[in-house]
């Protein structure tokens, strides 16, 4: 009793809320009504990007199962699931839970809001820790568990305006004509082999690189020195889909 009570009053002051705040209200709207766990927003969804110097929120609600089957235990009756920890998130990003204790009974629901201020690009799986815990046969059990659905997505400012996560998109890199560094921020619907060109303006392959990108946004970035002052045409493909836009490379003063 003394080690819960430590436990909720550590949260309470990470968080910097009294216990009775509520943070969040739980938006289970995703999750099919004869679903017996669930998280919103789903894992397709996935959570908002962020800007860089932007404040940011987003709320990610729970369905608490009754029982252990979507942990793999069928024969165990969950009694609570306890957020432990969630890694990962961006500089400048924290998470808060309702209820404060971070501690969700079976069969409730319940949510976390994560917020701050981004302080730079970011894009990194988030892994969410919880225990569950509950009995099996009778016998009180512990079983830990993570989520890997998400991740925490920044982007510069200028990267950010029309990029679109719920299709193959490629935005116009920027700065724009760029003497030193420029970056391109293209989105991806899966973790998949990317094809990337640079073309002169006679046609001919200046650069030509393959990489793996990640599900949601994703960053190249280039530097002048690597080219001569002039105009290019770069292409990325994903798979047998194309998108081709035009930099510009400036003289240096």
């Amino acid at each position: 009793m003394i080690k819960k009570l430590l436990f909720i009053i550590g949260i309470a002051g990470a968080s910097s809320l009294s216990s009775n705040a509520q943070v969040c209200t739980p938006d289970i709207s995703c999750v099919p009504v004869t679903a017996n766990y669930g998280v919103c927003p789903d894992s397709a969804t996935g959570l908002a990007i962020g800007t860089v110097g932007v404040p940011y929120t987003q709320t990610v609600s729970f369905k608490v199962p009754t029982d252990g089957t979507d942990f793999g235990y069928p024969s165990a009756t969950i009694n609570s699931i306890v957020i432990t920890g969630v890694d990962s998130l961006a500089p400048g990003l924290i998470y808060q839970c309702a209820p404060g204790s971070c501690s969700f009974p079976g069969g409730s629901n319940g949510c976390i809001l994560i917020s701050g201020t981004p302080t730079m690009v970011w894009n990194k799986q988030i892994i969410v820790k919880a225990d569950a815990n509950g009995t099996i046969f009778g016998v009180p059990v512990t079983l830990p568990q993570e989520n890997k659905q998400y991740r925490s997505i920044v982007v510069a400012a200028s990267g950010i305006a029309e990029l679109n996560l719920n299709k193959f998109d490629v935005q116009q890199n920027a700065p724009n004509p760029f003497a030193d560094k420029t970056e391109i921020y293209f989105s991806s619907l899966n973790a998949t082999q990317i094809e990337f060109k640079i073309y002169n303006l006679l046609g001919a392959v200046v650069y030509d690189n393959k990489f793996m990108a990640e599900k949601g946004a994703n960053t190249i970035k280039i530097d002048a020195n690597s080219f001569a002052p002039g105009v290019y045409i770069y292409s990325v493909k994903n798979g047998d889909k194309v998108i081709t836009k035009r930099m510009v490379v400036s003289d240096k003063k």
